[in-house]
């Protein structure tokens, strides 16, 4: 039986790998429990010469199906969004970013987005809570953009051994960049 990665690699080798990607980053964004990031390189890395337009494409798939998340909490959330996050037995969580989505925004959304954190959850409390669209649009393009291309720049250079990595040291290298953020942004503030 073959793993989860070679199953990557096999749709790789479509003429569809592409959109299958897509699909993926679409659907990851709103219910899918596999995050993007394991399918994203084995495409990158088949598609060397495509990094920016694979990570670009991602990430607009990502975002709309962000805004369907977003979607489902504000006007679907008793019918669809509670059962999600039942289903995936993260009400904890989702008190969690309601939360910190009031108390701080965009800023967390662009975490959310980036960082391991339940980026559908995000996607879900925002619309609940009534984060304004554009905000959370903007956020979220931003915040998957670099995920995306980071980790398909990475995939595309190392191949399978770049999941590894990205696993062993992607909290770190989330808390990084998030430090690194909040600098820029302190410093456009100064």
């Amino acid at each position: 039986m073959l793993n989860l990665n070679e199953k990557a690699f096999e749709i790789t080798k479509s003429k569809k790998a592409s959109w299958f990607l897509y699909f993926i980053s679409f659907i990851e964004s709103i219910f899918f429990p596999i995050p993007t990031d394991i399918f994203i390189i084995p495409v990158a890395l088949v598609n060397k010469n495509k990094v920016l337009i694979i990570s670009f494409m991602t990430t607009i798939f990502s975002v709309l199906g962000g805004i369907v998340g977003y979607l489902i909490g504000l006007y679907f959330f008793n019918e669809i969004g509670s059962e999600l996050i039942n289903y995936y037995y993260l009400q904890e969580e989702f008190n969690f970013f309601t939360n910190i989505i009031s108390e701080y925004g965009y800023i967390f959304i662009f975490i959310a987005g980036f960082t391991p954190l339940p980026y559908k959850i995000a996607s879900i409390a925002s619309g609940f809570i009534g984060m304004p669209l554009i905000i959370f649009i903007i956020s979220s393009f931003f915040s998957r953009g670099i995920r995306f291309f980071i980790v398909a720049f990475i995939g595309s250079r190392l191949g399978i051994h770049a999941e590894k990595i990205i696993k062993k040291n992607f909290l770190y290298i989330s808390i990084f960049l998030f430090i690194l953020i909040i600098l820029l942004v302190i410093l456009e503030l100064i």
